[in-house]
């Protein structure tokens, strides 16, 4: 029996459908592996040195300052482009900071944004407590928590380790920090701002060289030297390129310390335009297992 509809009820219907594949279609993944208790959902914010070209301009992607989401509650870095990446209606209570640099850092973003609590190395907190004592203007100040290498600090129900990177800034005694956040049997190094990963990072990881007794799940790490450009003099000893990122990954699965799931990717982030193009000419210049995250990507590790 043949069933009429009207042009309506059609048109109804085909706009419906669109909306549905249009949600299959969002950039969110549970990165090539099964999901288990306890996944780790991050979302990027930004993953520029930037923010980098101009929107829509052909010659490379819009990316903002290198920033992540955890589980919709925790933030590492923050600023003031970064809001344009977060969800709807999300209000973070904490963020960790990796370093003082500006494009990490922005205490006037953090009070603006209503940011309860915050984290830093503590070679530099007391600083960062007066920065947010004067921005505060009246405002809410947040409690600044100074953090020392390898004591975990628990936060919305994650668990987060100070590492050090291998980089500076301009503040005096300032340590710069990575950090590996571990939820359930997920253990994420997020390495950004470091050219490598320092020895005395893994000791205070837990991933000792004879038997690591919590290896790492998943790794996000920093390639602002792009592709073959390790050896440019702006970046020695400050960042790392995207072939040193492949070689500390191998070297980390070599020797036990890295133990993903089968068929996991390691994402690069805080791209630098110069070394980069559009997002498709990243991904064909990469090799397995490595991944460039762009902004608003979320996954489920």
């Amino acid at each position: 029996m043949a069933v009429f509809i009207d042009r309506r009820t059609f048109l109804g219907l085909s706009a419906a459908l669109l909306a549905f594949r249009k949600a299959l279609a969002t950039p969110k993944a549970k990165d090539d592996a099964r999901a288990v208790a306890g996944d780790l959902n991050v979302r990027f914010l930004g993953t520029g040195v930037g923010p980098m070209g101009a929107k829509g301009d052909e010659s490379g992607d819009w990316r903002r300052h290198t920033s992540i989401l955890l589980d919709g509650r925790v933030l590492v870095d923050y600023t003031a482009i970064n809001r344009e990446t977060l969800p709807s209606g999300c209000r973070p209570e904490a963020v960790f900071y990796t370093h003082s640099h500006p494009d990490h850092y922005n205490v006037e973003a953090a009070i603006e944004l209503g940011v309860k609590r915050v984290y830093c190395h503590e070679s530099w907190v007391d600083g960062a407590r007066a920065q947010f004592k004067e921005a505060a203007k009246g405002r809410a100040v947040p409690d600044v928590t100074g953090v020392a290498f390898g004591d975990p600090v628990v936060e919305s129900g994650l668990t987060f380790r100070s590492l050090p990177a291998n980089h500076l800034t301009g503040r005096k005694g300032e340590r710069c920090s990575m950090y590996v956040v571990e939820k359930g049997n997920t253990r994420l190094l997020y390495a950004v701002d470091t050219c490598g990963i320092p020895r005395e990072a893994l000791k205070y990881a837990q991933v000792s060289e004879r038997s690591p007794a919590r290896p790492l799940t998943a790794i996000v790490m920093e390639a602002t030297a792009g592709i073959g450009h390790q050896d440019d003099a702006g970046f020695f000893f400050s960042h790392s390129s995207e072939d040193l990122v492949a070689r500390t990954v191998r070297a980390l699965e070599q020797t036990g310390r890295y133990r993903p799931p089968q068929g996991r990717n390691v994402y690069i982030t805080h791209l630098w335009r110069p070394h980069y193009g559009r997002q498709a000419a990243i991904d064909a210049a990469l090799s397995s297992p490595l991944k460039a995250a762009y902004d608003g990507l979320e996954i489920v590790f």
